[in-house]
């Protein structure tokens, strides 16, 4: 029987975004079926009452200059594509909503989501925030209109809302973050660590 694993993810997170790329991996590796759980990073840190990029970098791993280094030597490890990040370009709590939104659908979540990450953070591109829902939900098999709307309701916020307040509930302080049996593995350098987990093999 497959071991359950929750992956939970913010579709503003570049690290999320490394971890993403491996869950196909270790679903068949690990004989692990994960399900993807979509918060957003500004608010889980609202939630968590700390959040390490306001003000002055409180270790070296939050620095900026450092963060993109590490995480491009991630990417080249990955053998994936990552290029820079233009925050400004785009709405990113409309993503997480519409992330929700498709995430009503049992295999709606995962291929939406990875759908944004090759716009926004991999070798692909769209000029602003409707057109990454509205190309992303149509990849997925989802209605763009209903993403894109619920992208905008209040009940899709409060539902995102509820994920993140139960995600801390969880333990889960960062993303990417995954859960097994109640134990949380935290970041994308933990996955060797969740891999050892599932499957006892060093």
């Amino acid at each position: 029987m497959p071991k359950h694993v929750d992956f939970y993810f913010a579709l503003n997170s570049r690290y999320a975004y490394l971890a993403s790329t491996q869950i196909a991996a270790l679903e068949k590796e690990c004989n692990a079926e994960v399900t993807w759980r979509p918060l957003d990073f500004d608010l889980l840190m609202v939630a968590r009452k700390w959040d390490p990029f306001s003000g002055a970098p409180t270790s070296g791993q939050y620095d900026t200059k450092y963060r993109n280094i590490d995480a491009q030597r991630w990417a080249d490890y990955y053998n994936i594509p990552l290029k820079p990040v233009v925050w400004e370009k785009y709405d990113w709590l409309r993503f997480n909503l519409a992330a929700t939104e498709a995430a009503r659908e049992a295999e709606g979540c995962a291929p939406f989501a990875r759908s944004v990450y090759a716009l926004v953070m991999g070798d692909r591109d769209a000029p602003d925030t409707e057109s990454v829902i509205s190309a992303a939900a149509k990849e997925a098999g989802l209605d763009p209109r209903r993403l894109i709307e619920a992208s905008k309701s209040s009940d899709t916020k409060a539902k995102l809302h509820h994920a993140v307040t139960d995600a801390v509930a969880l333990g889960v302080f960062g993303v990417p973050s995954f859960i097994v049996d109640g134990e949380v593995f935290w970041g994308n350098d933990r996955l060797a660590l969740l891999r050892w987990r599932l499957t006892g093999k060093r």
